[in-house]
């Protein structure tokens, strides 16, 4: 089997200003449409649309404007660790930009060899000792740094990196990993097999097992009854969904299929990001108040209560296709995403209690300072009425007499009522 990668590194970012005050260049970023028929259009409106069902908006960023940041002239990139070099190019781009306050940068990659992918990522370790050249089509080989460079692209858009960490901003990607290749799966074992060494960033081909892994989830294309095969499947773990597509027009254009996982896969697994780091973002934010901001914390709590009724999707609301609702459904599982839902709602009790009991302290203190002023107010008043009456004549005691009678009678008519 002849196979092609490709990979979207989706790097969580996050940003303090509105939406609308986002350094977006409109050269640069291309608002981007949803238009797969994967997930039914209210979904789709969610990201299309603007107004109260709105939970954000998709830009293209083409691989041109990407790489213009660092030469226009490069013909390829390449990872070296250990003395071995690995080639890759960039592909278009996708950002997701969310109303909760954090975004994602979906980095497009295709390589020649999944230990490109390895060196690039380099899974399970805390540092990424992977050095990165840029070469130009004369064949000259020039080092930068990809964070640094990726740092100053975010930057221009009002983006920052979701941690405050000194590690590679390639550590905290998530990664969509696609292998297309010219041959229909014969069975669904070779897909589990396949897709699990994708996982790994392993080659597809290479004898890998590993039992210790309990965060997992395989789905499949259903069968194809006249080619006898599986035309797709998926491994979905915490930390990264491995596609394996076949091709069998053996064309394997694996720009053209890269765009298609961005169109049809790509949302899915964003949704499901979203969900997660909003309530990331939310603990982050609700640790960063000061007790008496009263404008922060409603602000804060509105924010919440919309994420939770218009922004979660259940997998039931979210595709016809069982296929994809299995997918989003392992993405929510693997991610524990329902139990961060729960623990923002906690936290959002909190916040209300929190804010009722300033609010009630507030009001009582308010109430305690006009009581004192309407006592002193009386006090003026009662001896106000003394004087008068004491210099007054029969018409302005027959005055007051009067008056004290009527209220007298409403207030006995108003207790007889009651």
């Amino acid at each position: 089997m002849n196979y092609k990668f490709g990979a979207y590194l989706i790097i969580p970012l996050k940003y303090s200003k509105e939406i609308q005050d986002l350094c977006l260049n409109g050269n640069e970023l291309q608002r981007y449409t949803l238009q797969t028929m994967d997930i039914n259009e209210n979904i789709k409106n969610m990201f299309n649309c603007d107004g109260i069902q709105s939970v954000g908006c998709v830009y293209k960023l083409l691989k041109e404007s990407l790489i213009s940041h660092l030469n226009p002239d490069l013909d390829y990139f390449t990872v070296e660790d250990n003395g071995e070099a690995h080639k890759f190019h960039f592909l278009d781009s996708y950002l997701y930009v969310f109303n909760t306050k954090i975004a994602f940068l979906c980095l497009g990659l295709c390589f020649e060899e999944m230990e490109a992918l390895r060196k690039i990522c380099n899974p399970g370790y805390a540092v990424n000792p992977a050095r990165f050249f840029t070469v130009v089509k004369n064949g000259e080989a020039t080092e930068f740094s990809i964070d640094e460079w990726l740092q100053n692209i975010c930057g221009k858009w009002g983006l920052k990196r979701f941690y405050n960490s000194e590690s590679s901003m390639l550590l905290e990607a998530y990664t969509y990993v696609l292998a297309l290749t010219d041959t229909m799966f014969p069975s669904l074992e070779s897909l589990q097999k396949t897709t699990f060494n994708l996982h790994q960033m392993h080659n597809p081909q290479l004898p890998t097992e590993d039992a210790s892994e309990a965060d997992i989830r395989y789905a499949y294309a259903v069968k194809n009854a006249t080619l006898n095969g599986y035309r797709w499947g998926c491994c979905v773990t915490s930390q990264t969904t491995a596609y394996a597509v076949a091709d069998v027009s053996g064309d394997l254009n694996i720009s053209e299929e890269m765009q298609t996982q961005a169109a049809d896969g790509l949302p899915i697994t964003l949704l499901a990001l979203y969900e997660k780091y909003t309530c990331l973002r939310f603990t982050e934010l609700i640790a960063n108040l000061k007790s008496r901001n009263i404008k922060a914390i409603v602000n804060l709590k509105k924010l919440m209560l919309n994420f939770k009724a218009f922004g979660t999707v259940t997998p039931a609301n979210l595709s016809r296709w069982n296929n994809v609702k299995q997918i989003y459904t392992f993405l929510l599982e693997v991610s524990e995403t329902d139990s961060a839902v729960n623990d923002i709602s906690t936290k959002i009790d909190i916040l209300v209690a929190q804010q009722q009991e300033i609010e009630n302290v507030r009001s009582t203190r308010i109430m305690n300072l006009i009581t004192a002023f309407g006592i002193v107010g009386i006090m003026a008043s009662v001896q106000e009425i003394v004087q008068i009456l004491a210099d007054g004549n029969n018409l302005m005691w027959n005055v007051t007499f009067l008056t004290v009678a009527i209220l007298a009678l409403c207030f006995g008519l108003a207790m007889r009522k009651k």
